[in-house]
């Protein structure tokens, strides 16, 4: 069996047990397997960004997207405009 089927194996097991300690009352080991859920669902999530982020980089993705600094700049005016012109309607 590989990794990847122990993991999803483990995953269902991991919210039953949550499940069963919250209808059972046990609360204090119902927040620490939640903890830890949500832990794991995080560093999937970081690790699949990570490799994303590492094939764009040196599969040569960049050349694809072309970033034009003027729209930046026109963008990030207009957002400080609309905050000005927030700011003197709430006073």
């Amino acid at each position: 069996m590989s990794e990847v089927e122990n993991q999803e194996v483990e995953a269902p097991s991991a919210v039953n047990e949550l499940i069963n300690q919250i209808t059972s009352g046990d609360l204090n080991n119902a927040e620490g397997s939640f903890k830890s859920i949500v832990q794991d669902k995080m560093a999937d999530a970081l690790e699949a960004q990570r490799i994303a982020t590492a094939q764009a980089i040196f599969n040569d993705a960049d050349d694809d997207v072309e970033i034009d600094e003027e729209d930046e700049v026109e963008e990030s005016e207009e957002i400080i405009s609309e905050l000005d012109d927030d700011e003197v309607e709430t006073a």
